[in-house]
């Protein structure tokens, strides 16, 4: 990947974490950046989280698999506990998150990741012209 475009998805996966309403201080935080950042590399580890991806993010902050997937739900729970869920709502233009809704952390992930690989690929082709 573009060392540019990586650059890109970084800082806009950051920006819907943290519109999302996710406490940037918690490691599940991390942990949900990471993984977001590894489905937009690759596709196929969305398939198998538990023995594809979470290994992955385990291994990158020398962790258990158990601790990561662990601090991933806690950071969506405490942004859930807080309303912060509804974010989803304004990144993707409408009204389906609806107040209280919390969003498994596979479908966190997912919903996240398919909008960054969609901004990536513009940014790439924009580049490019």
């Amino acid at each position: 990947m573009v060392p540019e475009c990586e650059l890109f998805i970084i800082e806009r996966c950051t920006k819907y974490l943290l519109e999302v309403g996710l406490a940037a201080n918690l490691q599940g935080f991390r942990y949900l950046r990471d993984a977001i950042i590894y489905i937009v590399k690759d596709k196929s580890l969305k398939r198998n989280l538990n023995k594809a991806l979470y290994p992955l993010v385990a291994k990158d902050f020398d962790v258990n698999i158990s601790v990561v997937e662990r601090a991933m739900r806690h950071a969506i729970d405490v942004a859930s506990a807080k309303g912060g869920m509804d974010g989803l709502g304004r990144i993707f233009n409408c009204y389906t998150f609806n107040y209280g809704y919390k969003p498994s952390v596979g479908e966190l992930i997912s919903l996240i990741g398919e909008k960054l690989t969609l901004e990536a690929n513009e940014y790439i082709i924009d580049t490019l012209k």
